[in-house]
């Protein structure tokens, strides 16, 4: 069954694979059960293969096991009442409890009826829902190349979908899935309202999308929130708010969370604590954040989170927290060789990674060198400009004014067109 459920979740029919996690949603079991099943010892209980064969929509014409039981998983109750010559009793499973239902079936049948009832209504059908859920990981794998008005405009209506699903009956199953999906939602609109300049819009959204992790037992997806929320006050130069959402990411991550959101947690505490000039705190973070990272996977990518030949690529991070420690020379290699790990459609991203190289230019006294950068990072995303270039390219304009002025001018004409095309994007997403 664990290779059934494996090909199921990388048919081609779905457009992209369907992560562990949402499988596991919908099994109401964790990510790590799901992969320990896709490569594990075959399943041997008639029960739990039922229930996967019902889940995927396996025809009960191809199951081999529809409607009998066979030596070696019979369960024990019925083996020891056939050995006894008494009737076989029907074994069912609760809750994960083992109930034998035995002479007072009858009586129980109205109660079991009025339960399933309740915890069956007719709701959202699966087939929706799998398609709100990857169309939900859709914008996440895009959300690098894509406008933020744009971002925002479909995150709404998706959300306006999810919440009309919300307010009327579901099953427990497909409630949760549907408070994991809108966490997540409102977690991508959250970081379009901060790349807009829009943090009080921001803070709001994010505090709703951890509320609903933390409400689904979502421990992964609220660490990345957490994570995510702390980008608004380390770029107010609050580190002491940003540090304390790390940490609170942190917890979450300690109640359940992948290897990647882990490492990714580790990696920002570790920045935190270059900026607050604490180089021991950084070299013991982010020593954590590469143990972490040799388990991560790209499954459990995020926005926010690169990869480099399959692991989690921590060299942003480091690079910019040498910025920090003034260890310009130590930051350029790193710098460099994210940037060169990043695709080209991911314009916003190399553009930041860019910015930084500026800095570090700057920083090492070749003012010329910054101009150039910071110049090819803004005309690259001036048709998807966000709040993170602007401030970067503002700051590396006044690193260069001390040092060469004329070279610092050079860059006003440039700051003030990207300025205006933010403008025009955060006043087009608030119509």
């Amino acid at each position: 069954m664990g290779y059934l459920v494996a090909a199921y979740r990388r048919h081609p029919h779905h457009g992209i694979p369907i992560s562990q996690e949402i499988v596991g949603h919908w099994a109401q079991v964790s990510q790590g059960q799901i992969s320990k099943m896709e490569t594990g010892k075959p399943e041997r209980h008639i029960d739990r293969l039922r229930f996967w064969a019902k889940l995927l929509g396996v025809p009960t014409d191809l199951l081999w096991f529809a409607g009998s039981t066979t030596a070696g998983v019979t369960d024990l109750p019925s083996l020891r009442a056939a050995q006894e010559g008494s009737p076989v009793p029907q074994v069912e499973t609760l809750f994960g409890e083992t109930i034998v239902v035995g002479a007072g079936r009858e009586r129980a049948e109205e109660s079991l009826v009025q339960l399933v009832s309740v915890l069956d209504p007719r709701g959202v059908s699966s087939s929706v829902l799998t398609a709100a859920e990857l169309a939900c990981e859709r914008i996440d794998l895009d959300f690098a190349r894509t406008p933020p008005d744009e971002i925002l405009a479909t995150t709404q209506t998706l959300m306006r979908n999810v919440s009309t699903h919300l307010r009327q009956p579901q099953t427990l199953r497909d409630h949760e899935r549907l408070v994991r999906l809108a966490a997540r939602l409102s977690g991508l609109r959250a970081w379009a309202c901060f790349d807009i300049d829009d943090h009080r819009g921001a803070e709001r959204w994010y505090e709703v999308a951890v509320s609903a992790a933390h409400d689904a037992k979502a421990w992964g997806l609220g660490a990345w929130l957490l994570g995510a929320q702390s980008l608004i006050p380390w770029h107010r130069r609050d580190l002491g708010r940003a540090a304390e959402l790390i940490d609170r990411g942190v917890y979450f991550a300690g109640h359940g969370s992948d290897a990647t959101t882990r490492a990714w947690l580790h990696a920002l505490r570790a920045r935190a604590y270059a900026a607050m000039g604490n180089r021991d705190g950084f070299e013991s973070s982010y020593a954590m954040a590469e143990e972490s990272a040799e388990g991560s996977s790209e499954r459990d990518r995020r926005h926010g989170m690169d990869f480099a030949q399959g692991i989690l690529d921590l060299r942003y991070y480091c690079g910019t927290s040498r910025l920090l420690l003034k260890q310009s020379q130590e930051a350029v290699p790193e710098l460099a060789g994210s940037l060169d790990a990043l695709p080209e459609s991911h314009t916003k991203a190399r553009a930041v990674l860019t910015l930084f190289l500026a800095d570090a230019a700057a920083q090492l006294g070749d003012p010329a060198k910054a101009v150039h950068l910071t110049q090819h990072a803004l005309a690259s995303t001036i048709r998807q400009p966000i709040v993170p270039i602007l401030q970067q390219s503002r700051r590396i304009r006044r690193l260069v004014h001390l040092q060469d002025p004329g070279a610092g001018t050079a860059l006003n004409e440039a700051v003030q067109s990207f300025s205006a095309a933010l403008a025009a994007v955060a006043a087009k997403a608030k119509s």
